[in-house]
This record gives structure tokens, sequence and C-alpha cells, in this order.
């Protein structure tokens, strides 16, 4: 064998070393941006709102770089520790105008784990859409669900909704394999049909009874959602438990080398005291329930947490308490609007 074929197989078992010991570690690094174009607004006072995310024990943040033309801060959202971008212009866009934060994340998978500067008894309490006690306390009764044994809460969770986001009845999640024509779903035993109208009347009245919105009381009754529904389903029931549990979010990554992420995903955590904070994903246990019993306690490396709990007070907003932050959130001339294009990009490092 000549020098430069030795050479050769030395480097390659050198990175298959490197990639047992970067498996072992259960780490990910990458680079991920997010992106926004904010649409002209014919000279109308511009204001948005982005999350900002933010080191902790399981994640690194960093080489955060900002590229916009327009006027901004980051902002501490005090209640979660959060932090948040509020960019504006109080004589409007004239044009189109981008923004682009871009960082780099190195995210470890973890179980159990002690967070610094976290109280767990502020997450005890209800939220606007997580609210405690009541058909909560009924439902932990009639299934003899116990603070001794969360599976059995997650389980009940997991069994109970069903993954879907109809929004037309050519939609996929309409049809096979996410919901069928002689299928009922949730407490109020309700038809695909029923779960597209609910959509429907909520696209025109405003209302939170629909997928997507984290409403803990939606989910149980109607029993079909998106990852906000199973969390708080499950936030619900671990708090009329006296469990604290918080809601997280951010965005999930593919095993791919790099590419456009479609979505935000959400989790949540459950603490015990003297373990800490155990990490659970309903939703995606139960689109792969092969890993069930994998995201019951531990979560992977390949996501990104932008913020933590519900309800924030974000400056200058004109709404109420904000339910969820993880798309900007825009207003113009102080009226909710979604003038604007986003998309979101990971490349591993």
């Amino acid at each position: 064998m000549n020098f430069k074929n030795l050479l050769g197989v030395i480097i390659f078992l050198c990175l298959i070393i490197l990639g047992i010991i970067y498996n072992d570690n259960n780490q990910r690094k990458f680079k991920f941006s997010y992106s926004v174009i904010f649409h002209q607004t014919e000279n109308k006072k511009f204001e948005a709102w982005i999350p900002y995310p933010q080191s902790n024990q399981v994640q690194l943040i960093s080489n955060i770089i900002i590229n916009t033309e327009l006027i901004y801060e980051i902002l501490d959202e005090t209640k979660h520790g959060n932090k948040y971008i509020y960019l504006y212009n109080l004589n409007g866009l004239n044009q189109d105008v981008e923004f682009k934060l871009s960082c780099t994340v190195s995210r470890q998978e973890h179980s159990n784990m002690n967070y610094s500067k976290v109280d767990p008894y502020k997450y005890l309490y209800q939220s606007k859409e997580v609210p405690v006690g009541n058909v909560f306390s009924n439902i932990i009764i009639e299934n003899n669900l116990t603070p001794n044994n969360m599976r059995h809460v997650y389980d009940y969770v997991r069994e109970g909704m069903h993954y879907g986001k109809p929004i037309s009845r050519d939609n996929e999640y309409f049809n096979e394999p996410w919901l069928s024509q002689e299928g009922v779903y949730g407490m109020k035993q309700v038809s695909r049909d029923d779960v597209l109208t609910y959509y429907e009347k909520a696209q025109t009245s405003g209302s939170t009874y629909t997928f997507g919105n984290g409403s803990s009381l939606y989910a149980c009754d109607i029993g079909v959602g998106n990852c906000t529904d199973y969390h708080s389903y499950f936030m619900s029931l671990s708090r009329t438990m006296n469990i604290p549990a918080r809601f997280h979010m951010g965005f999930s990554i593919s095993n791919d080398i790099e590419g456009e992420i479609e979505g935000y995903h959400c989790w949540a955590d459950y603490y015990i005291s003297g373990e800490g904070w155990y990490p659970v994903d309903i939703s995606e246990a139960d689109k792969n329930p092969v890993k069930s019993d994998y995201f019951f306690g531990t979560i992977c490396q390949n996501r990104v947490e932008f913020m933590v709990g519900r309800d924030f007070n974000l400056k200058n907003y004109s709404g109420d308490k904000v339910n969820i932050l993880i798309y900007p959130l825009v207003e113009i001339e102080d009226n909710k609007s979604e003038n604007f294009t986003k998309s979101f990009y990971y490349k591993n490092l």
C-alpha cells in the first residue's frame, strides 16, 4: 500500500472514530437561520416581535448575527426568562424589508435536568389556554391518574389524541392515515367533518377553539391537533395534580445535512422535586409509536429551543398577553397582520 492510500485509510478511520465519539455524546451542532420579509405597509406604523434564542443547560447558542435595516431592540421577557426582538418603524415601510437572525446551535440529547434560575412553582398555575381543575380534575379521577405515575398521564394524552391539522377536505390531514371517515375523536366523539368545521369557524371568528393554539380544553374535547395541543393537555393535567409543567417552543431539525424547516415544534417538561425537569414529546411519540418509551423522559438533540412558557407581555404590543411566540408577530397601526413571509433553514457544522 502506498503512502497516499495509507494516509487515506488513516483519515477514514479517524473520521469513523470521531463519528462514534460524536454519536456517543449525543450532540449536534448546526447553523440555524430565521428569516422574514416584512412587506410594505403603505407608510402605516409597523411593529414586529420575534423570539430570540438563548443558551441553557442543554443548548449552547453562539455567533448570533442580526441583519436588518429596521430599528430593533433585544428585550427581556421577565416572567419566564426569555428574550425577544422588538422591531419598528413608526413611519411605516415604503418597501419590503428583510430580517435575518442566524446563530450556531450546539444541542444535546437529555433526560431529567436541573435548570438554573427556574422556579418550578411558577408552573403550577393556569394560563389563558391551559386551565387547571374542573374538567381536568374529573379526567384525573375517572382515569385513576396520579402524580406518582406520570407515565400514565403521558400515555393517556398520547392515546386520547390524534395528530391532525385539517384545513380543507383535500388537505392531507383530513384523510388517511391521519383521520378517517369512520373515526370519532376526543371526549365529544366528534367526526373529522366536525374538526374541520371548528377550524373554519375559528378562522372567521378569531376563536382559539381549534388545533394549533395550545388550548387544552379543545384538546380534551376534540382530540385532534398538533404539538401545542398535546402538550397543553398534558400541562393542564399535570398542574391540576400539583406537578409543575412547562411549555417549550422551537424547531425540529431533520437528519439531513441541511435544509429548510417547514414549521415550529413544541414539547413539555414536568418537575419532580430532587430530580429535576423530565422532558416529554408526546406528539412525536404519537406519530412514531416505536419511540413512545424514548420520548417519555428523553429529548433528542435534533431541535433548537427559542421560548419557554406562555402568556407573554411584550413591549408596545396592543393585544392581550401573547399565547405563543415563535413565528413573527406583526402589527400595522396596532392591528395584527400577516403581511410577511417567513422561512427557516439549518445546516450541519
